[in-house]
């Protein structure tokens, strides 16, 4: 879980507190420090890892070496990940033709009541594959504008209604990595333009009972321009054995340190993994 980057007004207290539907949390709980198995991509078996989970405490972490460039990722709202083309794709699909789009209408059906003035967004497929998909509207009842989604199934009894919730827009930088956040770790002095080495802490999104991230950070993604230096992390999530998942305790920022190419400069610093980029912040106070 992640806590949104803006401030409601008292008076969309309400609404706010309707969009904040949890999508899809799991209950049990896997013991840090077991042995689990390795990241999988969906479909493929990887070997159980041999390296047990990190433990608190942990020291700082180098990153791997920075991959320069804007990250050409994918997009998830905690669920099911998509193409960031999905935020583009055309409205109107409460009106299309079609099984999934069938599905779309019966949750809303179910579920809009829960959303003041849901009846008159319109929404886009922003995404489909062979398990469901995920449709998007965008609301303007906050400011700043936020997403609302969609999930629907499908399987050997057809397309699905499914589950309906805000969606804070994460980045996805590959199959083997989850979405995660940073901030600047504030037991070191604040970067200058001088500064070739940035301290940070790291959040990753997905749940892992409290364990650390150490070890299970990407290579950073770097975007820099003139004004700007936009930081995209991922961190590699923690598959529970079977039957078993593990837990959601807020934890703390895994430390890590990141070497850049050249001095900061007067460039401000961005954390890539929100939509848009904004300034980092700690994910959980």
């Amino acid at each position: 879980m992640f806590l949104p980057r803006f401030r409601v007004r008292r008076a969309a207290a309400r609404f706010l507190a309707a969009l904040f539907v949890v999508l899809g949390l799991a209950g049990c709980s896997a013991t840090p420090g077991a042995t689990v198995p390795a990241a999988t991509t969906p479909g493929v078996t990887a070997p159980l890892a041999t390296t047990p989970v990190a433990t608190w405490p942990v020291s700082p972490e180098p990153l791997p070496e920075a991959t320069s460039g804007s990250a050409d990722a994918s997009l998830t709202c905690g669920g099911r990940t998509f193409p960031a083309s999905g935020l583009e794709a055309p409205t109107g699909a409460e009106k299309a033709s079609g099984p999934e789009f069938d599905a779309l209408r019966a949750t809303l059906a179910k579920l809009a009541s829960e959303f003041p003035g849901a009846s008159g967004w319109s929404w886009r497929l922003a995404g489909r594959d062979a398990s469901g998909a995920i449709f998007l509207a965008q609301t303007n009842a906050l400011e700043p504008p936020v997403w609302v989604s969609v999930e629907v199934t499908t399987g050997a009894n057809g397309w699905q209604p499914g589950s309906m919730g805000q969606c804070n827009l994460r980045v996805v930088l590959s199959a083997e990595y989850g979405p995660a956040s940073w901030a600047l770790d504030p037991a070191f002095p604040a970067p200058t333009a001088d500064t070739t080495e940035l301290h940070l802490l790291v959040w990753e999104v997905a749940c892992s009972s409290g364990s650390p991230a150490t070890g299970r950070m990407s290579a950073p993604v770097i975007e820099s321009t003139s004004s700007t230096l936009t930081i995209t992390i991922g961190v590699r999530p923690l598959p529970a054995a079977p039957g078993t998942a593990f837990t959601c305790p807020m934890p703390k920022g895994t430390p890590a340190s990141l070497r850049l190419s050249e001095p900061l400069g007067n460039r401000t610093l961005l954390d890539g993994g929100t939509v848009p980029p904004a300034p980092p912040s700690p994910a959980f106070g």
